[in-house]
């Protein structure tokens, strides 16, 4: 355990000295993360490549890993060149942005990297019992599942200043105690090295941020996890490793779980981003973003020794950490305000249908619109296409534009740019809030083609 403390302490220093020489390099090259004060509400621009320090210490873990133990086994270098990979994909889109499909193109493509080198899941083996079974061709599925949705699950919670790498901090430490009670020291250094760069890394990152982890930063993490849970494993079967994995993985799960309920429930499309996360919803309850991380933090470390009780009790808690995560999140999405109340859960659910056909249309209007941009041949061509869209899914550019009673909705674009919108005034404000942000895309889009930098508000 000593060796291990050594390494947390290597990690820690390692990103505390080159994390500062990272944020004065990105800042002169502008590789910088643009605050749109929609999701992301920073009030400056901030470097998005925390993901780079990380990087090096996990290549100096892995390093000392096969150094240290000449006896490896393949699992370890299957771990070395897929989280490279993911690693690699994250940064680029850091500096350019992919689109979402080649993202998951790519990370589909490490995940069967690694199963190609060894890493997978065979069997699934219940703790409790001698419950055993074989997957077959339906382990490089589970696989490939496993090691493409953690990523994505730290990602998508990567929304406020510190609560994925604190995320990952808690990952690794409790990764770590797992390899420590099965006695993989392996499993145990790496976990404690990224642990201790986590903690160096949150020097800068916790609020108000210095450095973002960027897609680079938190797809190593989540991948990191996902391919070392998978190690710890005992020759390959889903047992306490990724029990607990998937018990600390908790408050993420809820929260994709959440984005994709209501999502669907509404209309609006699966990967369409949204100001609607937890954090989001914290924030909107009058916390301070300092606040908003330490109660996630405090959510995250409960679960992590809820999973880690799976682990002590040799998986006879498993029933009770599933309650525990299905308590939690009732009274998260009640208490977060996602529902109204239990009695009023089916006239909200009927509601949201029947308004699904006019989210639909507003969003095919919007891309409509988007394409009209590159037609039309100036902006006050664009702005008349703008009205045109805009009446024909209830809204109005001015006052006059509807006869009904109307309020304000305020689209906020940057710093110094709004669109004010008209709507009916109705108990749907949110509902209309919605929509507005449809015609976030195209009008940003028109504003960078006629270079409209000084427009405040049409």
């Amino acid at each position: 355990m000593l060796f291990s403390a050594l390494l947390f302490a290597l990690g820690f220093g390692v990103v505390l000295l080159l994390t500062p020489f990272l944020i004065r390099w990105a800042t002169e090259g502008n590789l910088l993360d643009q605050p749109d004060y929609f999701r992301k509400r920073h009030d400056r621009a901030v470097p998005r490549i925390g993901g780079l320090p990380l990087y090096v210490v996990f290549l100096m873990g892995l390093g000392a890993l096969f150094f240290l133990k000449q006896d490896l086994d393949d699992g370890w270098l299957a771990i070395a060149v897929s989280s490279t990979l993911i690693f690699a994909v994250g940064l680029w889109d850091d500096f350019k942005t992919l689109g979402a499909k080649k993202k998951l193109a790519a990370q589909v493509l490490a995940a069967l990297v690694a199963f190609g080198m060894g890493l997978k899941i065979d069997q699934i083996t219940y703790p409790v019992g001698h419950f055993s079974m074989a997957l077959g061709i339906w382990s490089i599925v589970l696989t490939i599942l496993w090691l493409v949705t953690v990523p994505n699950l730290i990602n998508l919670i990567d929304g406020v200043d510190g609560v994925a790498s604190g995320l990952g901090l808690f990952l690794f430490l409790t990764l770590g105690f797992v390899g420590w009670s099965a006695g993989q020291l392996e499993v145990t250094w790496i976990c404690f090295a990224l642990a201790g760069a986590l903690l160096g890394f949150l020097c800068f990152n916790f609020p108000p941020a210095k450095i973002f982890l960027g897609d680079g930063g938190a797809y190593l993490i989540g991948f990191a996890v996902a391919a070392i849970s998978l190690q710890s494993a005992n020759k390959g079967a889903v047992i306490a490793a990724l029990l607990v994995t998937i018990v600390a993985l908790g408050l993420p799960i809820m929260d994709t779980t959440l984005a994709i309920l209501r999502r669907a429930v509404r209309g609006f499309p699966l990967f369409r981003a949204d100001a609607e996360h937890i954090h989001h919803r914290l924030g909107h309850l009058g916390l301070s973003k300092r606040r908003v991380v330490l109660a996630m933090y405090l959510v995250s470390a409960a679960l992590s020794f809820v999973g880690l009780s799976v682990l002590w009790t040799q998986g006879r808690t498993l029933p009770i950490a599933g309650a525990v995560i299905f308590v939690m999140g009732l009274i998260g999405v009640r208490y977060l305000g996602y529902i109204w109340s239990w009695a009023e859960l089916r006239e909200q659910f009927s509601r949201a249908m029947l308004r699904r056909p006019e989210v639909q249309y507003t969003i095919l209007q919007a891309k409509v619109l988007e394409l009209e941009v590159e037609r039309c041949g100036s902006w006050e061509d664009f702005l008349e296409c703008l009205n045109t869209t805009l009446r024909r899914v209830g809204f109005g550019l001015r006052e006059d534009d509807l006869k009904t009673a109307q309020q304000e909705i305020l689209l906020k674009l940057g710093e110094r740019h709004s669109l004010m919108l008209w709507a009916p005034v109705d108990d749907t404000e949110h509902h209309w809030r919605r929509l507005a942000e449809c015609f976030r895309e195209p009008y940003l889009k028109a504003m960078e083609k006629w270079k409209k930098a000084d427009v405040d508000s049409a």
